[in-house]
């Protein structure tokens, strides 16, 4: 079986979920005598380039093309989807296995239609929600959980407030519902007025682009069950959509029962990228009013929004009871989880299936999150973790005075802790998905 893992970006130069989930993915395969290699475009070159990663091939196919307005809006296609089509035929796959589209110059839907007309079966799993949710995020104006349904007029409003146009968002909306039932689509007049007043037909693109993604697909792949009822919800075909949820990547000596007992101080770890979408800005101010005798937080990672970064170090620059540690090589990652009692993840939009949730399960300890639909699929309130009202400060703090104030709360939810899925099962799944289609 011969089979091609394809998405935008590839580790070393790029080390997200997606990444690091294909990586897992290719090396479980190669254990099993699969055939698997990963193709990613070549950006801004005109040839194309090979490297090998960890024992796992890696072709850029070349894409040199100059990212304008025309090709963010899909009104082109990328010039490098004629190479990938030459590759794909050159190469004759089994399988052709899809971890993300984008609408300019990288993996695109022009690309899955490609891979469809080859003889190939051809997979797609959803990493994120951007797939149906053109803010990515799934929280409606940025303040309450979306129920996921794309709706023209709502999800217009949503994505008006979150492009900056909050305080007109209403009335462009109806301006541009009024020329989408026209037909008339202001994304062509090539500006940013026709843009806004786009934004109907925008979301209205999107939707039809995942029907149309689905169409190209033999199956699509959720990593968790809320996903699948979204797209459920949108009249995605249910014979079309399989479910194999997330697992570990990584090896680790496994903690099945740890008693943890609350010292003098309750020891936080903050874990992730530090961006305003993980919501690390929510805990440090949850933490204003707690006594710093009582509470401590350690910080790792890296940032990818400096100013963002900047600010929340000046404003914790005297707060003894805060570090921030800088990034954390993966093999340090449970050992280090286990150095403390609970993981913080605030985010501040629908995490599809955070990764950082099975390293503190795999490293013994709890989850404090918020309670958006990716937190509350593998955190259950009160049994093996904390979630805390959406965006909700206020509640975030309740929740930490709860397990510096409740004796033997930290410990009982540590004991309810279940090991995670090794990324093993994930790949049996995958193969007894790719063989069934197949034959």
């Amino acid at each position: 079986m011969k089979v091609l893992q394809v998405l935008n970006h590839f580790l070393p130069y790029k080390t997200a979920g997606t990444e690091v989930y294909t990586w897992a993915l290719c090396k479980q395969m190669q254990k099993l005598g699969i055939d698997v290699k990963v193709v990613i475009p070549h950006y801004g070159n005109k040839e194309p380039a090979t490297y090998i990663h960890d024992g796992i091939y890696v072709y850029q196919y070349a894409e040199p093309s100059l990212v304008d307005r025309s090709l963010i809006m899909g009104l082109r296609q990328p010039d490098g989807l004629m190479h990938f089509e030459k590759y794909i035929n050159d190469e004759r796959p089994d399988i052709i296995h899809f971890h993300e589209i984008v609408g300019s110059n990288g993996v695109t839907l022009k690309h899955v239609e490609v891979a469809k007309k080859s003889s190939a079966k051809v997979i797609m799993t959803f990493h994120l929600a951007g797939y149906s949710c053109k803010t990515g995020t799934l929280a409606y104006l940025e303040k309450s959980a979306c129920s996921g349904l794309m709706d023209l007029q709502k999800c217009s409003i949503c994505y008006l407030h979150s492009s900056g146009h909050d305080k007109i968002a209403r009335t462009l909306t109806s301006f541009s519902t009024l020329l989408h039932n026209f037909s008339i689509n202001p994304t062509y007049w090539q500006n940013k007025a026709g843009t806004a007043l786009g934004t109907v037909s925008i979301i209205s693109k999107l939707k039809k682009d995942l029907y149309f993604l689905v169409s190209q697909c033999d199956y699509v792949v959720c990593v968790t069950d809320w996903y699948k009822k979204i797209l459920l919800a949108n009249g995605v075909n249910e014979n079309k959509i399989k479910i194999i949820k997330q697992g570990l990547p990584f090896s680790h000596q496994q903690v099945f029962s740890v008693d943890r007992i609350l010292n003098k101080r309750l020891k936080l770890v903050f874990l992730g990228r530090i961006n305003k979408s993980k919501g690390l800005h929510l805990l440090i101010k949850a933490l204003n009013g707690i006594d710093p005798n009582l509470v401590e937080l350690s910080i790792f990672g890296s940032s990818d929004d400096a100013v963002y970064e900047y600010s929340l170090k000046a404003e914790t620059d005297l707060q003894t009871n805060i570090s921030w540690n800088g990034n954390l090589n993966q093999q340090d990652v449970i050992k280090t989880l286990q150095q403390h009692d609970i993981l913080c993840l605030c985010s501040t939009l629908s995490e599809m299936s955070a990764l950082v949730i099975q390293e503190a399960f795999a490293a013994g300890i709890p989850v404090l999150a918020s309670n958006v639909y990716g937190n509350a699929e593998q955190i259950c309130h009160n049994q093996n973790g904390l979630l805390y009202e959406f965006n909700n400060i206020k509640d975030l703090r309740k929740q930490i005075l709860r397990l510096i104030n409740e004796k033997n709360l930290l410990q009982d939810l540590s004991r309810n802790i279940k090991p995670p899925k090794s990324f093993r099962e994930v790949c049996n799944e995958y193969l007894h998905l790719y063989k069934n289609q197949l034959n």
